[in-house]
């Protein structure tokens, strides 16, 4: 995984301050400030790196509330013994800047623009076992009904080779 992913561009929240919740993580795979977090199954009582095509809108048979949102911290498990990890809910009011899985696709200001308000998921390019890498998390351009991201308006001058996004209503793991 890598540090960083996802960074907030803005938040338009009028309670103010994003806080974040403390999770438990299994012994394992490290989660990284600014990475998407997950619970594998409903019930689990740890966190772990979101997997690939994540995430998507309550009521998807199989995978309802299983996103928890984004590491504020790096976790504390080491690989034998479990720790904690604090980690901002999914909230439509805050505004992430993350990589784009294919440049191409989101490289001038009309391409970008055709996939505003798109509903998107996003791509975790290594295994959640593997060596942490650079840029793990992309956003992926390809809109469903039920994937959990939605493309946000954004002047790709002012933050060249990003994407800003938004997470859903209805993709958190506490409906």
């Amino acid at each position: 995984m890598a540090t960083g992913d996802f960074i907030v561009l803005e938040e338009s929240s009028s309670q103010g301050g994003r806080g974040g919740r403390l999770y438990n993580v299994a012994a394992g795979t490290l989660i990284y400030a600014g990475e998407p977090v997950q619970i594998r199954a409903v019930g689990n009582v740890v966190v772990e790196p979101s997997l690939t095509s994540t995430p998507v809108v309550s009521g998807t048979a199989g995978v309802e509330g299983l996103f928890v949102g984004i590491a504020t911290t790096n976790s504390t498990n080491t690989a034998s013994a479990a720790g904690s990890v604090y980690v901002i809910p999914t909230n439509s009011d805050i505004t992430y800047l993350g990589n784009p899985d294919v440049a191409a696709t989101w490289d001038t200001q009309a391409e970008y623009d055709a996939l505003v308000g798109k509903r998107v998921l996003l791509k975790n390019s290594v295994t959640v076992s593997a060596t942490p890498t650079s840029g793990t998390y992309t956003v992926l351009a390809s809109d469903s009904a039920s994937n959990g991201v939605s493309v946000q308006a954004m002047n790709i001058l002012e933050h060249p080779g990003k994407v800003a996004i938004a997470f859903r209503k209805g993709t958190s793991n506490l409906l």
